[in-house]
Parts: C-alpha cells; structure tokens; sequence
C-alpha cells in the first residue's frame, strides 16, 4: 500500500529528520509545516471537510507526540523517520475524517457543504454527499488500513507471508479483496456467500493478523 498526497501538483511531505527523535518545541516545529499539509490533504481529499482542518492538524500533532519517540534510528529495515511517521500520521487522519464522515451521516452532512447564491446545493455538493453516504464503515471493514498504519509498510509486506499463514483459504480470499478496498458487500458477491459469513471471516481476519503482528512486535 502506498502513500498519495490528494493535493495538486504535491508529494507527501518528507518528516525530514536525523537520528533518534526527541520530543521537544524545536522539533515539533521543525515539522509543522509538514504535519499542516497532510491535514490539508487529508481534509481536501473527496469528500471535502474544509471545517475538520484545524482539527486534523491537532490529530497530527498528536500522533506525531506518541508515535515519535518510538522511532528506531537503528531498526534492521533502516527506514528513515519520515517512512516510519508517515503511514501513522496519515492513517490516523484518514481514521479520524472517516469517523467524522460516518457521524455527518447520522446528524446533517450538508451542513459541512457550501450551498450556492440561491442557498442550494450544486451538483459538486450532491456528489460530495453521495460519497458521503456511502463511506466504508470505518469500524467494520478498514482494519487492515489500521494495521499498515500502526507498523512500517516495509515490515508488514516482509512478514506477511508468515501472517498469512495463519488464515484459512477463504480468509485469505477476504484479506486480498480488502487489500483491494473492496466493501463486505461486494467480497460477499464475489464469493458468493451472505453478508453475515463474509462479516465473521472479517473479523477472523483482523483477530489473526492482530495477534500475528503482535507476535513479531510490529504492533504493541
């Protein structure tokens, strides 16, 4: 899986920095700029949140704070800082935006949307709803997002084959159609079998890949 700034004409922002990571003023806003773009990209990527920014940034900053410290200069797969922080950091924006979203469902998704001169909603907006409403539930089919978000994408993909292990056939089908963002609805069509089959092979799934990525202390 890889990383992919929504903002024109950007790159993921590199998290520029040496050696082992000292939580400290200076280093938090040495990386501010950074952490301020991916709340932008974060918030600007359909459907557009303009008003959950700041609130992403604070998000950011947070993750940043927890995750930092627990960057090993020295680690075998010699990732940088900016390939351990990034996947953490835009995980949990994307994690956040998507909780936000499922909550704008059940209140009043327009009232994030910017009606016309005649106080309606254009045809962007009515689009901007339909994505809306048809968000992954993030608690229901995103854990394998959460799981590449908590560990190095490098040392998730080199495990894997140990991981996967541990699945049965169907499940391993399961886990290759949510590699692929595929809904349970759709894997269900797919395979052929009922919504409430294809949710417990999810939850088998996410319950063995936890347990196998705390095994090799890729998660905590």
């Amino acid at each position: 899986m890889k990383l992919r700034c929504h903002l024109p004409g950007a790159k993921c922002p590199s998290y520029s920095h040496q050696g082992e990571f000292l939580l400290n003023n200076a280093t938090i806003t040495d990386l501010l700029p950074d952490l301020r773009r991916c709340a932008n990209c974060t918030a600007s990527d359909p459907p557009t949140l303009p008003a959950f920014r700041d609130d992403l940034i604070q998000i950011a900053s947070i993750t940043l704070i927890q995750k930092g410290p627990m960057f090993d200069p020295k680690h075998e797969s010699g990732a940088s800082f900016g390939t351990f922080i990034r996947p953490r950091i835009c995980g949990s924006l994307i994690y956040a935006k998507r909780r936000e979203l499922k909550h704008l469902t059940r209140e009043s998704p327009e009232s994030y949307l910017v009606p016309d001169a005649n106080g309606a909603l254009n045809i962007e907006n009515e689009r901007e709803i339909e994505l809306i409403q048809n968000f992954p539930d993030a608690n229901a089919e995103c854990f394998v997002d959460e799981l590449i978000w908590e560990v190095s994408v490098a040392n998730f993909e080199k495990v894997m084959p140990q991981l996967l292990k541990a699945l049965t056939h169907r499940e391993q089908q399961v886990f290759t159609y949510i590699r692929e963002d595929m809904p349970n609805c759709e894997i269900a069509k797919m395979m052929k079998l009922s919504n409430p089959r294809i949710s417990q092979l999810v939850r088998n799934v996410e319950q063995k890949l936890r347990k196998g990525c705390q095994r090799f202390r890729l998660i905590e």
